[in-house]
């Protein structure tokens, strides 16, 4: 049999090929969607592995392979952590480059264990596409979870949020859909290189014509409540982080901040949310500038009636077991009828950014004096647990700040005293104008639809407004102006979310599904694939 270049292809010319695939494959995510062409670049990937499984190393080419692979498609999908290091400073520049070719190879090696094992098995036919979607879903749950997690750009959001295919997120979640996407790739390329009858044809489409036909009658059914009650106004400045880093340009910024907050229609306004980064530096001001504090309230209050309350992010600390520890957290700020200010409530951050909040061996790297993302050396802590919280006039809601909201399942179950809504306040602007503020509000959407709650999102140079439970924007501020959106905020849906334990049943199917396609499997049950 003929077997096409692009799948024989080895060393640098197979590792270029490799990469150039890799790279392709992420026009399928935000912000273009492009889906055919990252399915069609697993399907490949597929196929090579398949390729290399014939020859005499089949596990160390399946590792080269799907390492390469990979290599190109967490570099041209996360470049744009570089931007943090431009923004930050001058002295952060050099770091650039090692730091986002380091992060693309550690996401890498997950997939290349995957390419490994599946190269060594030697698998053909219908336990080949069912191993590879094992093995490949595998590494991504161990992405999304070993080492504090980066679950990025996961394959089921290749399909973009709110969308028809995306809406059986509902019921599989997002680890469910992406084992889904690479069923659909791996008989895709099953068909096309190898065995080119109907049946993995059927199979690769049908799956998709179910979930877009499942989708659509979901949305044509979508039905919509709000609570009459509150009235919520999102926040936008858009500003370069470097701007925000320097305290001459900082004030200003706030400044805008406040004046777009006490805009016309204040009055009707319940609760004024800010993003995370619309003050300068991690000490926000529910810590340490009673100024700002003082003057927001004044300019609320009109000495008749109750001020909106204030939602923004801040640094809290606490001294425990003699050193003191940061926390960064959501915080909401109540005033009385003269504009007097307090502290209502506060719900800390559990999934902290490496380097940029959590900084691992704190200790060496104080030593050392190794330039750091954060604006202080001291490493920020996470919170021991993730709650909910009851802010002052809001219903009940699942605080995540920044990319907390890439986590499947991070959102507390209770059943007695559920969430209402989820608040996630991010600041963006260390990205730029790049794919990153896409990707990360396509991912937040997704947690709408798995969990069935809406989100009020206020992101720093992001996508703001609110999302509702099936994805969907239902209203957003617009960017790039000084702006502002009055909304009222959308019920949830009453269905009980079980991603997290979706999440461990996936885990566990996948698990088996490898260990019966091993060669050890394979003889134990009698298999002669």
């Amino acid at each position: 049999m003929h077997v096409p270049l692009i799948l024989r292809s080895q060393g640098w010319t197979g590792r270029a090929l490799g990469l150039i695939l890799g790279a392709i494959a992420v026009l399928g995510h935000a912000p273009f969607h492009f889906w055919p062409v990252t399915i069609a670049s697993f399907a490949i990937l597929f196929a090579r592995l398949q390729w290399v499984a014939e020859t005499k190393r089949p596990g160390r080419q399946g590792f080269s392979v799907a390492l390469w692979w990979a290599v190109g498609y967490f570099a041209a999908g996360t470049f744009w952590v570089g931007s943090a290091f431009i923004e930050r400073g001058p002295e952060f520049i050099p770091l650039m480059p090692f730091m986002v070719a380091g992060l693309a190879f550690l996401l890498a090696f997950f997939w290349a264990l995957a390419g490994a094992f599946f190269a060594r098995a030697r698998l053909s036919g219908v336990l080949a596409v069912l191993t590879f979607t094992a093995a490949f879903t595998l590494a991504e749950i161990a992405r999304g979870n070993a080492f504090g997690g980066f679950p990025w750009n996961l394959p089921a959001y290749i399909f973009e949020a709110g969308s028809r295919p995306s809406q059986v997120a509902r019921w599989i979640g997002a680890y469910g859909l992406s084992a889904l996407v690479l069923f659909v790739s791996a008989a895709l390329g099953q068909a096309v290189f190898w065995r080119k009858r109907i049946w993995p044809f059927a199979v690769a489409v049908l799956p998709l014509v179910a979930i877009f036909g499942i989708g659509h009658v979901r949305l044509a059914n979508a039905q919509l409540e709000f609570h009459d009650d509150v009235n919520l106004r999102i926040v936008s400045v858009p500003f370069k982080q470097s701007e925000m880093m320097s305290p001459d340009t900082a004030i200003g910024i706030t400044n805008q901040f406040i004046r777009a907050s006490i805009s016309p229609g204040i009055k009707d306004v319940t609760h004024v949310i800010w993003p995370e980064g619309a003050v300068r530096g991690f000490g926000g001001p529910a810590m340490d500038d009673p100024d700002l504090l003082n003057a927001m309230g004044s300019l609320l209050s009109d000495g008749d009636s109750t001020p909106p309350v204030w939602l923004m992010n801040s640094l809290q600390t606490e001294m425990e077991q003699g050193r003191l520890r940061y926390y960064n957290a959501s915080v909401a700020i109540t005033f009385d009828e003269n504009g007097v200010p307090a502290v209502a409530g506060s719900n800390r951050k559990r999934k902290l950014v490496a380097f940029g909040e959590h900084i691992p061996l704190m200790d060496w790297f104080e030593d050392v004096q190794f330039p750091l993302i954060s604006t202080n050396l001291a490493s920020i802590s996470p919170a021991k647990t993730k709650t909910l919280i009851d802010f002052p006039g809001l219903p009940r809601v699942s605080p995540q700040l920044c990319y907390e909201v890439a986590f499947p399942g991070l959102t507390p179950t209770d059943e007695k005293n559920p969430a209402q809504f989820i608040l996630n306040q991010s600041n963006d602007a260390w990205f730029g104008r790049s794919a990153g503020p896409a990707q990360h509000a396509n991912i937040a959407r997704y947690r709408a639809i798995e969990t069935g709650l809406p989100i009020v999102r206020a992101a720093s140079n992001g996508i703001s407004g609110v999302f509702d439970p099936y994805g969907r924007i239902h209203g957003r501020v617009v960017f790039p102006e000084v702006s502002y959106i009055d909304t009222t905020l959308i019920k949830p849906l009453k269905f009980n979310s079980k991603i997290k334990l979706i999440e461990i049943l996936l885990l566990l199917i996948s698990l088996s599904t490898c260990v019966i396609s091993s060669p050890i499997g394979r003889r134990g049950v009698g298999l002669r694939y």
